[in-house]
């Protein structure tokens, strides 16, 4: 599970009646960049059947000057001894990568780097990806405050 977490403060003695759109551009502003960052992990993930790269679910909670933004890949798979989450394996372990996962291009994230498909499909991306992520953020909110 990766997390993006953001808060801003902000002045809004002189930016009156701007404060729920700024609260809005901010929610859209994280949205981008969940959206994002679960586009290249799924890009980035090994492929066998296809199931991994399909398996996660992002959310984006807002309040006020908060937002928070959650990806998460999940897969449980069964076995004689119980179950386990098959995206915690790939995204963790150590293994050779079969020719599904060889024949992938991997993801290109909202920066322009590049993330080859194997493990830490997830984490690689958010940690290659947070100056842009911050960015865009700063400059959708300095958008519509110049705007």
């Amino acid at each position: 599970m990766a997390n993006i977490s953001v808060e801003v403060r902000i002045d809004l003695g002189r930016l009156t009646g701007l404060e729920r759109e700024l609260e809005n551009a901010l929610k859209q502003a994280v949205q981008d960049c969940i959206d994002d960052l679960a586009r290249t992990a799924s890009e980035s993930a090994p492929h066998d059947k296809g199931i991994l790269e399909q398996s996660y679910e992002k959310q984006v909670n807002a309040s006020g000057t908060k937002a928070e933004g959650t990806v998460e890949f999940a897969v449980r798979e069964s076995y004689s001894g119980g179950n386990y989450n098959y995206a915690m394996k790939m995204h963790e372990g150590t293994y050779n990568l079969g020719p599904g996962s060889q024949a992938k291009p991997g993801g290109t994230g909202m920066s322009g780097n590049h993330y080859n498909v194997g493990p830490k499909f997830l984490e690689r991306p958010l940690t290659g990806e947070q100056d842009a992520y911050k960015e865009h953020i700063e400059t959708e909110l300095q958008r519509l405050v110049a705007g």
